[in-house]
């Protein structure tokens, strides 16, 4: 909401939506074509909770407003 971490700000990046649960262990990496990438793990509804069926995702890290927003 436009207020800095360091005063008490802060906005959910990405949290779980549709069949995404509980994305997490992300990471930022910046592709030489792509720009920012985040990217996570997380349990696909619709697959399961088991261990072995977490799966990788990423989505493009936009910055144009001046905070991380994720992107298709």
């Amino acid at each position: 909401d436009g207020k800095l971490c360091t005063e008490g700000g802060g906005t959910i990046v990405l949290g779980s939506h549709g069949d995404v649960y509980g994305p997490g262990g992300q990471g930022v990496y910046d592709d030489p074509t792509h720009g920012p990438i985040l990217y996570y793990h997380y349990v696909n509804t619709t697959i399961g909770y088991a261990d072995g069926q977490k799966q990788f995702g990423w989505n493009k890290l936009d910055f144009s407003s001046g905070w991380p927003v994720t992107s298709a």
